[in-house]
Formats: structure tokens, C-alpha cells, sequence
């Protein structure tokens, strides 16, 4: 179904698992209507570099809370070392 804002007032967790934002296009992000985001919303994006990705820099000028994944890189990193390591 298409992503609209009926469906952003039902879901409000958004999770950008596409290479969109990292370099070379760092410009480019998910088409959504980012228009209809509000403070209800979390913008999650997989990439951590850019900090901040076109995708969080768009959620967060509509007042969504935005988390980019430099955090979930350092936990699959200490995670593989413990597993390779114990």
C-alpha cells in the first residue's frame, strides 16, 4: 500500500534500511510525505555516517524524534567480539 498519511498517523516508527543518504547521494532519502511526521514519530536510520541523513534532517525539521545507527553499529561490534572471543 502506498505510504500516506493516514498510514503515518498508524505506524510511527520509521526505519530507513536503504543506502539512501550515504555518500555519494547524500541528498537523497525515502520518498515519504514527510510533510504529515509530527513529535508522535522516530525516524530511524541504519546509516551512522552522516551523522545526520537527509531522512533525519527531514524528520526532524517536522519535529519528529530522530536516532541514526552509529549506536546499533558499536553493539554488533562489541557482540561479534565476545562471540569471537569467549
Amino acid at each position: 500500500s502506498e505510504l500516506n498519511a493516514t498510514v503515518l498517523k498508524e505506524f510511527q516508527i520509521l526505519v530507513n534500511c536503504t543506502p539512501l543518504g550515504t555518500y555519494p547521494e547524500v541528498d537523497k532519502a525515502p520518498p515519504l510525505p514527510y510533510e504529515a511526521l509530527g513529535s508522535s514519530h522516530l525516524l530511524y536510520d541504519l546509516i551512522y555516517n552522516p551523522s545526520r541523513t537527509t531522512f533525519l534532517k527531514r524528520g526532524l525539521q517536522q519535529g519528529a524524534r530522530i536516532k541514526n545507527g552509529l549506536e546499533m553499529l558499536n553493539l554488533q561490534a562489541e557482540a561479534s567480539w565476545n562471540i569471537w572471543n569467549s
